[in-house]
């Protein structure tokens, strides 16, 4: 099973790189933020 944080690491790097500022997220960490927001919105 692969470390959680190397995840966190890779997908950040990636997300990040395939961004490149395109978007109003001022970092990954906001991005992410919103991802998990969304997806709990949908549970409700």
């Amino acid at each position: 099973m692969i470390d959680r944080e190397k995840i966190v690491i890779m997908i950040s790097g990636h997300i990040a790189k395939n961004l490149r500022g395109n978007t109003p997220f001022q970092n990954t960490s906001e991005f992410i933020s919103y991802i998990a927001f969304k997806e709990n919105q949908k549970k409700i």
